[in-house]
């Protein structure tokens, strides 16, 4: 369990108490999003049977939560983090309330449901940047590949169990009942949060080299001047569109299965899986030296992988094929986040993560839209053979042009002072 190990790092959760409460909120709050998942477009469906109004429900609230998470990127390094952070969950969990009280009348409103969606995405995604850039200040620099990793185990954990958590709870009792256990989860990660030590902005604290009162940063500048972090940003796009070859399942098992949903349940469940085995056996990537290369060659390994599921009909092969590619994935969020974390400066760190945040958010979506528009050219598994590979092509690309990245070391002296031009 060392660093120096094979299996997950735990040293954060052992040493930063902390960091346990951030880390225990945010796998709360993953949970009840998993549940809301689940609830509201059912509750939607049974109050209005219309499929474009769960679809706009959904569309509206992901636009939402992609607002705010560049918001909070941008208050996150103006104001008292700790406060934005108990202000976003607390209207996050008053919302939560509200659709469970909703849920509770003879007749129920629809409208209510759209509107208390949307003001959860777009408040309650404020904290998440927030949470991102005080965890820095938690923890020891050389344990945040550590903390990456607990976070991707946290999500992927989350984004199995909750669903199904979800499910389970609304057939046993009913969907308010959904609604009111994410309310009683928000209030224990309140609970947790309110034991954080003061977290000032660090802009209001930090005086410039000359010791003169801090000047305003263009984090737009930043990105664009300091390579490795606008090439980690590069790569996250790329590994982003690139997952959106998941909307050409159906047609794949349609076409390779018959139609076999257990087939599709598998396809689906593997990527999940090979993400937990990569990060319960995430020790090793505390020992890289060289992070961005391990990160662009993961990128362009991962959409060569991803290919072969086209090429084959043998189910066992194509599960097991999407296992490593969810654990290459895995990999690669590790490394971006200790990349941003350990490059940028403290003063930045709200507005990157948000950008990061709200990035990976936009490219599933985008990148589903661009597959799924191969998919209607040609078959589903030539569709996938072509995406990946193109992808790959990119991806290789990218590996010789971004020779900063590709150069950077784990923890440079200084790398969250400096704006290399």
């Amino acid at each position: 369990m060392s660093e120096r190990g094979v299996l997950l790092d735990l040293r954060p959760l052992r040493e930063s108490a902390p960091f346990r409460r951030v880390f225990i909120a945010r796998t709360i709050s993953i949970f009840g999003i998993g549940m809301l998942m689940v609830g509201v477009p059912l509750q939607m469906y049974d109050l209005t049977g219309s499929t474009f109004l769960v679809g706009l429900v959904a569309a509206v609230e992901g636009a939402a939560s992609m607002g705010g998470m560049m918001i909070g990127g941008t208050l996150a390094d103006r104001y008292d983090r700790k406060k934005l952070i108990l202000f976003a969950r607390t209207v996050s969990g008053l919302t939560f309330v509200g659709l469970a009280v909703n849920a509770m009348l003879a007749d129920p409103s629809w409208q209510a449901i759209i509107v208390l969606s949307v003001i959860n995405g777009l408040i309650g995604s404020i904290s998440i940047a927030a949470l991102f850039a005080v965890v820095p200040t938690l923890v020891p620099r050389d344990q945040l590949v550590a903390v990456g990793a607990l976070n991707v185990l946290g999500a992927r954990v989350g984004a199995v169990v909750s669903p199904a958590l979800g499910g389970l709870v609304i057939a046993a009792f009913s969907v308010s009942w959904n609604y009111w256990v994410a309310a009683i989860g928000t209030a224990i990660t309140i609970a947790l949060l309110a034991g954080l030590p003061p977290l000032p902005a660090p802009a209001a604290t930090e005086p410039d080299r000359r010791g003169d009162a801090p000047q305003p940063v263009s984090m737009t500048r930043f990105i664009l001047e300091h390579r490795v972090i606008g090439g980690v940003m590069v790569a996250g796009v790329i590994a982003m569109l690139g997952s959106g070859v998941l909307v050409l399942v159906p047609g794949l098992v349609d076409e390779q299965w018959a139609g076999d949903s257990r087939a599709a349940g598998l396809l689906y469940a593997a990527s999940a899986v090979g993400a937990v085995i990569a990060t319960v056996t995430s020790g090793w990537l505390n020992r890289l030296t060289r992070p961005g290369t391990v990160l662009l060659v993961a990128l362009a390994a991962g959409f060569a992988a991803q290919a072969l599921v086209g090429l084959t009909g043998a189910l066992v092969v194509a599960v097991l094929v999407l296992v490593a590619v969810g654990a290459i994935a895995s990999v690669q969020e590790v490394l971006r986040y200790a990349l941003i974390q350990t490059h940028t400066p403290e003063h930045l760190l709200g507005r990157v993560n948000g950008l990061w945040s709200a990035q990976e958010v936009a490219g599933v979506s985008v990148g589903a839209l661009i597959a799924g528009t191969f998919g209607g050219v040609v078959a589903p598994s030539s569709a996938v053979v072509t995406y990946s590979l193109t992808m790959c092509a990119v991806a290789v690309v990218f590996l010789v042009v971004l020779g900063s990245l590709r150069r950077t070391v784990a923890d440079p002296a200084n790398a969250a002072t400096a704006v290399p031009a």
